[in-house]
C-alpha cells in the first residue's frame, strides 16, 4: 500500500505531567482517524490514571479525578487501542511527546513498544506556513479555523491536527513542482517519517499537474512569487478639494476609524505647519490614547505625493508593523489612491542569487529546515523581507548569509524583476508615504535623498523621544580587540600550513621569504593586541566595576603616552602586513584565484576595516566617552574598546537638516515644563515651536489611580534578595486577586528573569494555573504581545521597550505594576561621562538636567500602556517610593499628566 493511502492515526494524549519515568500517567486518549481526505472515525478515551491528578493539570484539562474514577485503567484498554494503530501512520502535534509517552505506555503493560511510522505535524506546519506567529496548535485553530471546541482536551485536540493534517497536504501539494522537489531532497532532515509525507504529496502533485499559478515565475530551479509596483495614480483635482477636516469626515463617516477629543484640531495644526515653508520644525506633545497616529497621517496623506515624499518613522519595527497596518486600513478609505512603501536595509532582504548558489546538499539539521521554509516563503512573498519569517526561523545563521553584502545586488541581469532589494527601491521611489524606523532614519540619510533627488522631503519622528539614543547607538565606535587578535591567530596558522604545503611539494626547495615576513608581520600584531589585553586587564582590577554596561574609561587612558605609542606600533604592524602581502601578490607563482590567495584578500580588506574602526576611537569628541566591554569565558576574558557619544544633537539635527525640509516632531512625552529645554538639546534644536495637548481626562473624574505602599521601605535600600521575594510576593498576590491583564515593568532583565523564575515555582507549589509571559523568554515580541491581547487574562514581564516602544491600541492594559522608577544605573560609562563634563563645566547639576528628566519621561511613557480611551480605567502600582519621598518627587508629580491620583495605602490594603 502506497504511504498515500495509508490510514493516519492523529493522536493527542492528556496526561498527568510530562514525565513518564517519574510516575505520570494517561487521562484520556484522543484519536481521529484519516484517510485520503476524509476523516474516518473518532475515540475518546478516559483513563484512570491510578494517582490523584494535581490541581494545576485539572484545570487546564478540566478532567477531575472524579471523571476518571470509573474510567478503565491503561492496562484494561491498552491491547485493543494498541491494535487500532496497528498499520496506521502516527500523527502528532509534538510528536516527540505523544508517540513516546504512549509507546512506554504499552511496554509497561505488556506489549512491545511502537515502532509504526510517524509525522509531526508542528515540523510541517514551520515549514509550510513559515510566517505564522506561533505554531501552537490552539493559535493554528483560529488561524485556519479548525474545528477545536475544547484545548486541552485530547479528543479536541486530536481533531483539529487531523484538520492541521489535511490543510499541511493540500498545501504542500498546490506548491510548484520545482518547489517541491526541493523540500523533497532536504526532507532527510525532517524526523520521523515527515519525509514520507514529502514525497507523497511530490507524487499526487505530478499525477494531478496543476497548471503552475500565473502569480509564480520559475527561474534557475527557484519557484517565486511576481512582484507588482502600483504607481501612484492619484486624481489631483479630486485631492485638491479636500483639506484635513473634509478628509478626515470622510474617512470617519466610512469607515471604523473613531474622532477623539482633541485630535482633529491636531491635524489642523499639523496641516498649517505642513503648508507653511518659512516653518522648518515642529513639536506636538500629546498623551496616550489621544489618536496621535491617525492625526499626522491624514494630513500627511494631503501633503505627500511621489515627488515630494513624506517620511515616518517610528521607534520600534513593531510599531513600524503597526503604522503598516493603518496606512491598510486608510488605504480602502480614501477617496483617492495613495502609495506606501516601507523602507528596510538590504541586510534584511534576502538574495535570490545566494539562494541559488547555496549547496542544499550540505545543509544539516536546522539549516536545513530553515531552507526549507524559505523555499516555501518565496512563492508567497512581495518583498524578500525576512522579518516576514517567523523567530524560530530565525535561528542559526543561515538566513545571515542569504541576505544582500552592503553594496550587493542580484546579479541577475536579465531578470531584475527578482532582485528584491532593486524592487525595494523602485517601490519606494514610486510611493508618496515611506514608512520606516529610527534606526534605518539613523543609518540612512543619504539613501532617502536618492528615493527623491528633485523633490522636498517632509519627515514626522513619531515616538520622537527615543531618536537621540537610536542615533546615539548608530555613531558609536568599536573596535573588537580580543576577536581581531583571534583573527590574525588563526590566520597566521592558515598563511603556515599554506608556505609549508608549498615548500614540501616544490620541485627544487627554496624559502618562501614573502610568507615568511607575513607571518612575522602577524605575529607581531598579535603580540602588540596582547599587550593592550594585558593593560586593559588592569584597569579592570584595579576599578573591579559591574561589566555588564562595561568598564568607563578616564579620557587620560586614551591619551595617555602609553597608549599612543601602542596606537602607533599597531598601526606600523599592520602596514607591514598590508606590505608583505602586496609583495606576495607580486610574485610570478602567485596565483590570483587560488583559494589561499583570495582567503588572503578578504582577510586583508577585514583588517582594513577593523583599523579603520581603531583610527576612529581614537579620535576624540567633546561629548565622547570611552568604555570597555568585557565578557568572561570561564578563565579567560575577551575585551571590546567601545567609543559613544552621550550628546549627539548637533550632529543629529545637521543631517535632518541636510536631507528634509520640514520635521515634525511627535510624542507623549516632549516638553517636561522646566525640563523643555531637554528634548530640544537631544536633538541639537535651541528653539523649536511646540504644543502641548493635556489628557483627555483633565475635566473628568480620575482616571488613572497610582498605588504606592507606605509599607515596604526604599527599594534603594533593600538587600537585593529581600526585594526580589518582595516583588515576587506582591505580584503573585496580585494576579490572584485580579482576573485583569497585567503588565510587570522591569528595569533590569536579569532581575525580571529571577522573578520569573520565581513566579513560576511558586505557580508549580501552589498548583495554580496562572500563565506568565515574559519578554525574552515566552518566544518572539511579536509573539508575546499577540498572545497577551488575544488572553483574556494575562500577565508580562517586560523591560526596556516595554516602557516606552510597545503599543496596545485596541486592548488596553488593566493593571501596570512599575517595580522601580526607571532611572538608568548610575555607574554606567555613558552616566559616569555625564557626571564628568558637569564637574568640569560646572554651574549645573547632571542628576537635575539629564537623569531625572530622562526618567521621567521613560515613566509618562511606561503610564501610557495603560487608559487608552476614555472608557478605560486604569491602575498603576509604583513599588518605588521614591515617587512620593524623595527631593525630587514634586518635580516627578508636577510632570505626570492630569486625570493621574497618587495614593500612599499599606502593602495588605493594596488589592482592596
Amino acid at each position: 500500500m502506497g504511504f498515500k493511502d495509508r490510514i493516519f492515526a492523529v493522536v493527542d494524549l492528556e496526561t498527568t505531567g510530562s514525565s513518564y519515568k517519574n510516575g505520570d500517567r494517561i487521562i484520556q486518549i484522543g484519536i481521529t482517524f484519516v484517510q485520503h481526505n476524509t476523516i474516518l472515525q473518532e475515540y475518546d478515551f478516559k483513563v484512570n490514571p491510578g494517582k490523584k491528578i494535581p490541581l494545576m493539570i485539572e484545570q487546564l484539562t478540566g478532567i477531575s479525578n472524579a471523571d476518571v474514577k470509573d474510567s478503565p485503567y491503561f492496562e484494561d484498554i491498552a491491547e485493543y487501542v494498541f491494535n487500532l494503530l496497528e498499520e496506521c501512520v502516527f500523527v502528532a502535534h509534538n510528536i516527540g511527546f505523544d508517540y513516546r509517552f504512549l509507546s512506554q505506555s504499552f511496554s509497561d503493560a505488556g506489549l512491545q513498544e511502537l515502532i509504526i511510522p510517524g509525522m509531526d505535524t508542528v515540523e510541517l506546519t514551520k515549514i509550510l506556513y513559515p510566517t505564522l506567529d506561533s505554531y501552537r496548535l490552539s493559535d493554528l485553530s483560529r488561524h485556519f479555523e479548525l474545528t477545536h471546541l475544547n484545548i486541552h482536551d485530547a479528543a479536541g485536540d486530536a481533531r483539529a491536527t487531523a484538520e492541521l493534517l489535511l490543510q499541511l497536504k493540500e498545501k504542500a501539494v498546490s506548491l510548484p513542482l520545482v518547489t517541491l522537489e526541493k523540500l523533497n531532497q532536504l526532507s532527510n532532515q525532517t524526523q520521523r517519517n515527515n519525509a514520507d509525507f514529502f514525497a507523497m504529496c511530490l507524487e499526487m502533485s505530478r499525477e494531478q499537474r496543476a497548471p503552475l499559478s500565473p502569480d509564480i515565475h520559475i527561474a534557475n530551479g527557484l519557484a517565486v512569487r511576481k512582484v507588482t509596483s502600483l504607481n501612484e495614480q492619484t486624481d489631483y483635482r479630486a485631492k485638491e478639494m479636500y483639506n484635513t477636516e473634509k478628509l478626515w469626515q470622510d474617512i470617519v463617516s466610512n469607515s471604523s476609524f473613531q474622532s477623539r477629543e482633541g485630535q482633529s484640531d491636531m491635524m489642523t495644526q499639523i496641516e498649517m505647519f505642513l503648508n507653511n515653508k518659512d516653518e522648518s520644525a515642529f513639536a506636538i506633545e500629546a498623551p496616550a490614547g489621544f489618536g496621535k497616529t491617525l492625526a499626522y497621517v491624514v494630513p500627511a496623506i494631503l501633503r505627500a505625493d511621489p515627488k515630494n515624499k513624506v517620511i515616518i518613522a517610528t521607534s520600534t519595527l513593531l510599531l513600524q508593523e503597526q503604522l503598516e497596518t493603518v496606512m491598510i486600513g486608510l488605504q480602502k478609505t480614501l477617496p483617492f489612491h495613495v502609495a506606501f512603501a516601507t523602507l528596510s536595509s538590504r541586510k534584511h532582504l534576502i538574495s535570490l542569487d545566494k539562494v541559488e548558489k547555496t549547496d542544499i546538499a550540505e545543509l544539516r539539521g536546522t539549516e536545513a529546515l530553515v531552507m526549507m521554509s524559505v523555499f516555501v516563503w518565496l512563492t508567497e512573498t512581495e518583498t524578500g523581507n525576512l522579518s516576514e519569517l517567523s523567530a524560530s526561523h530565525r535561528m542559526g545563521t543561515l538566513l545571515d548569509t542569504l541576505t544582500y553584502d552592503f553594496e550587493e545586488n542580484d546579479s541577475r541581469d536579465k531578470e531584475r524583476h527578482l532582485d528584491y532589494f532593486t524592487h525595494h527601491q523602485k517601490k519606494a521611489k514610486e510611493a508618496s508615504i515611506l514608512i520606516t524606523n529610527h534606526a534605518y532614519l539613523s543609518h540612512h540619510f543619504e539613501d532617502i535623498k536618492c528615493y527623491s533627488p528633485d523633490g522636498a522631503l517632509t519627515l514626522i519622528v513619531d515616538e520622537a523621544h527615543r531618536l537621540a539614543s537610536i542615533y546615539k547607538d548608530k555613531e558609536k565606535v568599536s573596535f573588537p580587540l580580543s576577536a581581531v587578535k583571534r583573527k590574525v591567530l588563526k590566520f597566521s596558522n592558515v598563511v603556515r600550513d599554506y608556505r609549508e604545503h608549498l615548500e614540501q611539494n616544490a620541485k627544487i626547495a627554496f624559502p618562501h621569504y614573502e610568507l615568511i615576513n607575513l607571518e612575522f608581520a602577524m605575529d607581531q600584531v598579535i603580540h602588540t593586541l596582547a599587550e593592550l589585553e594585558v593593560q586593559l586587564a588592569a584597569q579592570v582590577r584595579e576599578t573591579q566595576e559591574s561589566v555588564k554596561e562595561g568598564h568607563y574609561l578616564e579620557g587620560e587612558f586614551i591619551d595617555s603616552a602609553w597608549f599612543r605609542r601602542f596606537s602607533r606600533k599597531l598601526l606600523l604592524h599592520f602596514e607591514e602586513l598590508k606590505l608583505m602581502e602586496a609583495r606576495f601578490m607580486e610574485l610570478e607563482f602567485t596565483d590570483k584565484e587560488n583559494p589561499f590567495t583570495r582567503r588572503l584578500s578578504g582577510f586583508l580588506e577585514t583588517m582594513e576595516t577593523r583599523m579603520s574602526e581603531f583610527h576612529a576611537i581614537q579620535s576624540n569628541d567633546f561629548y565622547s566617552y570611552y568604555s570597555l566591554k568585557v565578557n568572561h569565558k570561564g578563565d579567560s576574558k575577551t575585551f571590546n574598546l567601545e567609543k559613544s557619544h552621550w550628546d549627539i544633537g548637533e550632529k543629529l539635527q545637521k543631517e535632518i537638516k541636510m536631507t528634509f525640509e520640514q520635521t515634525l516632531y511627535i510624542s507623549a512625552t516632549l516638553l517636561l515644563e522646566e525640563h523643555s529645554h531637554y528634548f530640544s538639546r537631544k536633538i541639537g534644536l535651541d528653539n523649536i515651536h511646540a504644543i502641548t495637548y493635556t489628557s483627555q481626562f483633565e475635566d473628568q473624574d480620575k482616571k488613572i489611580d497610582v498605588f504606592i505602599p507606605t509599607d515596604i521601605g526604599a527599594v534603594t535600600k533593600m538587600d537585593h534578595h529581600e526585594w526580589l521575594n518582595m516583588l515576587t510576593k506582591f505580584v503573585f498576590e496580585l494576579v490572584s486577586h485580579s482576573e485583569k491583564k497585567i503588565l510587570v515593568l522591569f528595569n533590569s532583565n536579569k532581575v525580571l528573569e529571577e522573578v520569573l523564575i520565581r513566579l513560576r515555582n511558586r505557580n508549580d507549589k501552589e498548583k495554580k494555573a496562572i500563565e506568565f509571559l515574559a519578554q525574552g523568554f515566552s518566544g518572539s515580541q511579536r509573539r508575546v504581545h499577540r498572545r497577551f491581547l488575544e488572553a483574556e487574562q494575562a500577565v508580562l514581564l517586560g523591560s526596556g521597550s516595554y516602557w516606552e516602544g510597545v503599543d496596545f491600541p485596541d486592548q488596553p492594559v488593566e493593571v501596570l505594576v512599575m517595580t522601580r522608577l526607571p532611572f538608568d544605573p548610575p555607574d554606567t560609562p555613558e552616566n559616569r561621562a555625564i557626571e564628568a563634563y558637569y564637574r568640569e563645566v560646572g554651574g549645573a547639576n547632571a542628576f537635575r538636567n539629564e537623569s531625572l528628566p530622562k526618567m521621567i519621561m521613560r515613566l509618562i511613557q511606561g503610564m501610557g500602556r495603560i487608559s487608552r480611551n476614555p472608557a478605560d480605567k486604569g491602575i498603576v502600582y509604583c513599588l518605588d517610593t521614591r515617587l512620593v519621598h524623595s527631593p525630587y518627587a514634586k518635580q516627578i508629580t508636577a510632570n505626570l499628566p492630569s486625570g493621574i491620583k497618587v495614593h500612599e495605602t499599606n502593602f495588605e490594603e493594596l488589592f482592596s
